[in-house]
């Protein structure tokens, strides 16, 4: 019988993409992954390091781990500032950082020092492409799949912006020798419809609450060419819909995340975008979180031009204050965020806009609590994910501990903003009953004496429940929704459903 494995992620969507790669490398070496209840011969744990509590989550995972006297191998975000602290820990066999060569460093462990005999290497990595441009065909044309009209011009002027030809960015010679470019990929993702695509690496922006920037901080990209490939194999896997991730996804292709040094010129997100969209067989393509700053003109023109491309954006906001918003680094301001929600309202039709918001930050007043609530409530969010303020040590903000806001005053503004949420949410919501959005089955439920219900998301990012009949998780279908209450959005299955994009007859 073979080895096998099990891995703990804790984090991030970029976290989870790499637990995925780590999977792939060990199952190349011909381990397989242990059942329920079955002790692994290697447990991998990929850690988190964001706040202190996921450090220590981290921590207790790997102690877990070894409890059955299994060897623990340390991976993640946790790795470059604690390394010697893991190395430590009861059953700890290796620490590997971000940077080490995958199949070199899994070798090296398996053979070395802990005696398998893996029956072969992981499938080797496609060599680089060459530094050149290449071209890829505009848009297709789509028969009765309209866009909004915006106030830059029409939708046919749109369209058109969307359709100009834009070149496939490859590395340049230097960052192919240095390193910088992203390897990694994956062929399938274990256990979701939805599959993340990792296309950047690091962070140099330094928000003051942040410990990321110390951890990973060297900037990285995935040339086009292989990320559309890997979109072509997630498809190929079964996968309808691509979250494209990254740790400042916004820098894609660029040499640092801060806007004042940036020198570069080019739009290398949209161009990632539009050859992504273009894959055949890709029904969604979806971006993770974007400063205000990323999302120019010709993003959102491919945004607006391809119909895999959804309306959807998550746009952190973190505090309304302009006040708060300086003390945490941040590279906007109250104006810049809402000339931004301007902007996007122009360009797409109806878009869903989810945020991040931190409660609590170190010297936040009522007035500047009321600031970020007010510009909630313009904004519109069908999602707020709030975070209470949580110190790392290592970080500016951590050191600002006379100021810190009192717990019980910051669960009662978390309650007030998931007041809010609530009321934003359920009113862009309603906007869409009567109307047909396009549908990904994430879950199937049955229950006695009752007709199965599917579980999906829509394009626009809120969760959809309707009557199943044989559908299975995987599909991509259109329903009318037909209700919506502060609890859920409730719809019926067209008839006529031809998993083609989302129309409003």
């Amino acid at each position: 019988m073979g080895a096998k494995y099990r891995v703990t992620s804790l984090g991030c969507k970029v976290n989870q993409y790499e637990a995925q790669h780590l999977r792939e490398a060990l199952e190349g070496f011909g381990l397989t992954p242990a059942g329920p209840g079955e002790p692994p011969d290697l447990a991998v744990v990929n850690t988190c390091a964001v706040t202190s509590t996921a450090a220590r989550k981290s921590r207790q995972a790997i102690r877990r781990a070894a409890a059955c006297r299994t060897p623990v191998l340390v991976v993640g975000c946790s790795t470059p500032g604690e390394a010697e602290r893991l190395r430590r820990l009861p059953g700890v066999c290796a620490v590997l950082g971000h940077d080490v060569p995958l199949p070199t460093a899994l070798h090296d462990l398996l053979v070395q020092k802990l005696g398998f005999e893996p029956p072969g290497s992981t499938r080797a990595q496609e060599p680089l492409e060459t530094c050149v441009a290449v071209e890829h065909p505009a848009a297709p044309e789509n028969d009765g799949w309209m866009m909004p009209e915006t106030r830059q011009g029409t939708r046919q002027e749109a369209r058109r912006r969307a359709q100009l030809t834009m070149p496939i960015i490859s590395p340049p010679a230097d960052d192919v020798k240095s390193g910088r470019t992203l390897d990694a990929s994956i062929r399938r993702f274990d256990g979701h419809q939805r599959a993340f695509l990792k296309v950047q690496d690091g962070c140099d922006a330094n928000c003051t609450y942040c410990i990321i920037p110390k951890l990973r901080p060297v900037l990285r990209w995935k040339p086009i060419p292989r990320a559309v490939q890997e979109v072509a194999d997630l498809v190929a896997a079964g996968h309808r819909e691509i979250v494209v991730s990254g740790i400042f996804l916004g820098a894609y292709g660029r040499a640092t995340a801060r806007a004042e040094r940036l020198r570069e010129t080019g739009r290398p997100l949209a161009d990632l975008v539009a050859a992504l969209a273009q894959v055949p067989g890709l029904a969604r393509l979806r971006l993770s979180s974007l400063e205000p700053g990323d999302v120019d003109e010709a993003l959102l023109a491919v945004l607006a031009g391809y119909p895999a491309c959804v309306p959807h954006l998550h746009l952190p906001l973190q505090s309304g204050s302009a006040r708060t918003l300086r003390r945490m680094g941040r590279q906007y301001g109250p104006g810049d965020y809402l000339d931004l929600l301007d902007r996007v309202r122009c360009g797409l039709d109806r878009p869903a806009l989810t945020t991040d918001v931190i409660v609590g930050f170190p010297g936040e007043s009522e007035e500047d609590f009321a600031a970020t609530l007010q510009l909630a409530e313009r904004a519109g969010f069908v999602k707020i994910h709030a975070f209470p303020f949580s110190p790392r040590a290592g970080t500016a903000a951590a050191r600002r501990s006379p100021d810190f806001v009192d717990g019980t005053l910051v669960r009662t503004r978390m309650a007030r903003l998931a007041e809010l949420e609530a009321s934003t949410s359920l009113a862009f919501r309603r906007q869409f009953v009567g109307r047909t959005e396009r549908v990904l089955v994430e879950r199937r439920i049955e229950r006695p004496g009752q007709p199965p219900v599917c579980v999906g998301h829509a394009d626009r990012y809120f969760p959809v429940e309707f009557t199943a009949g044989a559908l299975e998780p995987g599909a991509v279908v259109s329903v009318c929704i037909e209700h919506v209450d502060n609890l859920v959005t409730r719809g019926r299955l067209e008839e006529r459903n031809d998993e083609c994009r989302s129309k409003n007859e």
